[in-house]
């Protein structure tokens, strides 16, 4: 086993890769953090939270990073080793095409691994903490805006006022709460006493109040109920990025994939929302292995091009890759369709680019150049 050159592969590929994969993720994440902007003015976010944001959708930037950066990596390697000539040393000393793959299937199995590492694990668990994260900053925002003597309007259709609160406690005291979340109704709540408890794990915030009186008008009925406690449950609005679900609400990207095919199951597979759950299921093990196959295509593109000649590898290697996210796109809306069976239809896309990677490989193999690849040279 020629180890050197393995050893000396290995590092021309990591070289390209590791830089690659920072601009990649420099782009990214100044796209995906558009969106946080609004949240983190609005909620005051401290520099240690914030570096908790950033690692929570770290995961989902590296879901795209990294089969791009594995295949540049390993198009980027070979093209500079065949404008080098250094290809066609290592032919002459005997080693033939095959014995060049052990470096590059170990590089892209260790890319392959990472991706579904993000994809079935890291991923659902940094979209639940964020969840938790922006709750527990919803909360610390209102005990900020709630201060004695002033209307706090910092929950939508809630307007709640405190004559005094209690440093020791925390507790408040002389509550005003006016409630104009129902648009035929409207609750006047007048209470001796009152506090505030967030329970994260439930992602709930409650209010409980003592001791005081209900005023309800509906129309020109009117209402007066005296409480020794009274509890409301405060609504919690999520920034427009995670969506129109409730705080407590756990989607389907946050799900384990074993809670996927239950809830598959418990839905019914053939129904829209069974549908739904499959999808998600497959779909991170599709990427998983996509990525896989998009770094071992790398190599017959890096190998189209012969010395002197102009490298088509690398503008080819992008446009296959946006090709392939597209019938991803694809697949998955066939299969919100349920006219074809889920696990067939989302598999499609890495069954075609692997039938296209094992042609492409046996041609370089051969030393010879697809029609497609002389078509573009001319």
């Amino acid at each position: 086993m020629p180890i050197l050159l393995y050893t000396y592969l290995s590092t021309e590929i990591l070289a390209p890769f590791f830089s690659s994969f920072l601009i990649l993720n420099g782009i990214l994440f100044l796209g995906k953090l558009m969106p946080f902007l609004d949240t983190i003015f609005s909620f005051g976010v401290g520099f240690s939270d914030f570096l908790r944001i950033c690692v929570y959708i770290m995961p989902n930037l590296l879901l795209f990073s990294l089969p791009m950066a594995g295949m540049i990596g390993v198009i980027i390697c070979f093209a500079r080793l065949s404008a080098d000539n250094e290809i066609m040393a290592i032919k002459a000393c005997g080693i033939g095409f095959y014995r060049l793959l052990p470096p590059v299937v170990v590089f892209a199995l260790c890319i392959a691994f990472l991706t579904g590492l993000c994809s079935i694990s890291l991923i659902p668990k940094g979209n639940v903490y964020m969840k938790r994260l922006l709750f527990q900053l919803a909360k610390e925002k209102i005990d900020k805006g709630l201060t004695e003597h002033h209307f706090s309007e910092g929950i939508k259709n809630l307007v709640i006022y405190v004559d005094r609160i209690d440093s020791v406690d925390n507790q408040w005291h002389g509550v005003y709460v006016s409630d104009m979340r129902y648009k035929d109704t409207t609750l006047n709540v007048v209470a001796r006493s009152g506090n505030l408890d967030a329970y994260v794990d439930d992602m709930r915030l409650t209010l409980t109040l003592l001791d005081g009186t209900v005023h309800r008008s509906i129309g020109e009925t009117a209402q007066t109920i005296e409480f020794k406690r009274y509890t409301l449950e405060l609504p919690m609005e999520n920034p427009k990025f995670i969506g129109d679900d409730r705080a407590s609400y756990v989607g389907k990207g946050e799900m384990s994939q074993e809670e996927l095919l239950e809830r598959a199951d418990h839905y019914g597979r053939s129904t829209p929302k069974g549908a739904a759950m499959l999808i998600e299921y497959h779909k991170r093990l599709v990427l998983s292995a996509g990525c896989l196959i998009l770094s071992l295509l790398g190599l017959p593109l890096a190998l189209q091009s012969r010395p002197g000649g102009r490298s088509l590898g690398l503008p080819a290697g992008l446009a296959l890759f946006v090709f392939y996210y597209i019938l991803i796109t694809a697949a998955k809306s066939i299969s919100e369709s349920g006219t074809l069976p889920v696990s067939i239809i989302m598999w499609m896309p890495n069954i075609l680019f692997g039938m296209i990677t094992i042609y492409l490989i046996r041609k370089a193999a051969k030393e010879t150049t697809g029609g497609f690849f002389d078509f573009l040279k001319r």
